[in-house]
């Protein structure tokens, strides 16, 4: 059972609503706070190679037989390739892998993707920034990689994000990632067709909440317009 859930590239994904007045409209630059990241790709060898229904969703294990594979780990061009307003976090204590490589000394190590991580990992993770340029990787050819692998990630000031919590955001609200959204239409109920892994999603948040990531500027529908963040 392949997983058919919601799976936007980013609130540029062609497989959005696209007219002349809703669609990817970047926020202005000023006041914007840019780091330089790459993927890491140490995490890919430590995903699941199948996630059932519970695990993916964090809830009590059903019965025998009530628990389907809904997810399988996909392959490593599409778990590594970023598109602008993508979410992207990083594992928590990471310093002695990276201690011995330059391209950290000036890069942060992220990923993008949550396909095959669990909800219990999630707090194993943290919230580093919103993708402002892109990483298509292609499928390795066994030669190395033939695209640049670094994009900038916006930490700080405005960025426009997808609405992919499957409720109505409103100017105020707080809003956190998460590994997977139940609403309605969101990424753990939408059938849309597959379209590549599931990404870190975004919903309203509470005031508690450790995973809060910014306030809403923008009223936002249910994954069709994008709320600014900051």
């Amino acid at each position: 059972m392949m997983s058919d859930f919601q799976s936007y590239a980013g609130p540029g994904d062609k497989g959005l609503r696209n007219t002349e007045l809703q669609g990817y409209q970047p926020v202005s630059r000023i006041g914007e706070t840019v780091v330089n990241s790459f993927v890491d790709s140490f995490e890919f060898s430590l995903l699941q190679e199948r996630l059932t229904l519970s695990e993916m969703k964090g809830t009590t294990k059903p019965g025998v037989g009530d628990d389907p594979v809904v997810e399988y780990r996909p392959h490593f061009h599409e778990w590594a390739t970023v598109q602008p307003g993508m979410v992207c976090l990083a594992r928590k204590k990471r310093t002695a892998v990276f201690r011995q490589f330059t391209a950290a000394e000036t890069a942060v190590p992220v990923i993008a993707c949550a396909a095959c991580i669990p909800a219990s990992d999630a707090k194993n993770y943290y919230y580093v920034g919103i993708a402002r340029s892109m990483s298509v990787r292609g499928p390795d050819d066994g030669v190395g990689p033939s695209v640049d692998e670094y994009f900038t990630l916006s930490v700080g000031g405005m960025a426009t994000v997808l609405n992919t919590s499957g409720d109505v955001i409103h100017p105020g609200d707080l809003i956190e990632w998460t590994l997977v959204t139940s609403g309605p239409g969101g990424t753990s109920d939408n059938r849309r067709a597959r379209a590549g892994p599931r990404r870190v999603g975004l919903q309203v948040a509470s005031v508690s909440s450790p995973n809060v990531i910014g306030r809403a500027l923008t009223v936002s529908a249910r994954s069709i317009t994008s709320p600014a963040l900051s």
